[in-house]
């Protein structure tokens, strides 16, 4: 039989449950935007770096269509400076394409762990509302316990009283 207090022991964890679910909930879409914002990030990765690809292959074929030109009206050794210029126009791309593949895999990092935070509070929510589960169960059993001891009281006052008037008799 749960006393007074325990009975508001138990509605102030209730209270306190729905908080914390309250805040679960909030966590999760907090992190659904973050991984929005994150994969939107990827595609415009993914997009720059396609437009930096054709963008390098549009430059290398204008370079090499202006070598060609030189190598025509300048000779041999200008279009050895041409060639050197695209081969550090090339690094030069080069080296910003691994930046952004590094940028990419850090966003793509950052995914994978907001990723393992949302399953985290989803693990965190479904055993909370297991709690919450048992703990309307055990209220259920609190009002039934209160009902049958009503009950229990009420009869005992009945034979109290039939014990009391037979002793007058």
């Amino acid at each position: 039989m749960l006393t007074a207090r325990q009975i508001e022991i138990l509605r102030s964890e209730n209270e306190l449950l729905q908080l914390q679910l309250d805040d679960v909930n909030m966590m999760i879409k907090v992190r659904e935007e973050e991984l929005d914002l994150l994969r939107k990030r990827a595609a415009e990765a993914a997009a720059m770096q396609s437009q930096l690809d054709t963008n390098l292959l549009e430059f290398e074929q204008m370079q090499n269509n202006l070598g060609f030109s030189q190598q025509k009206n300048n000779g041999t050794e200008q279009r050895l400076e041409q060639m050197e210029e695209e081969l550090y126009a090339s690094i030069k791309d080069q080296l910003k394409s691994e930046k952004k593949i590094k940028d990419f895999e850090s966003l793509e990092a950052n995914l994978l762990d907001t990723t393992s935070e949302l399953e985290a509070a989803a693990d965190a929510y479904k055993k909370l509302r297991e709690m919450k589960s048992k703990l309307a169960a055990t209220q259920s059993d609190l009002e039934i316990a209160y009902m049958e001891i009503t009950s229990l009281k009420e009869e005992l006052q009945e034979v109290n009283a039939l014990n009391e008037m037979l002793r007058k008799k």
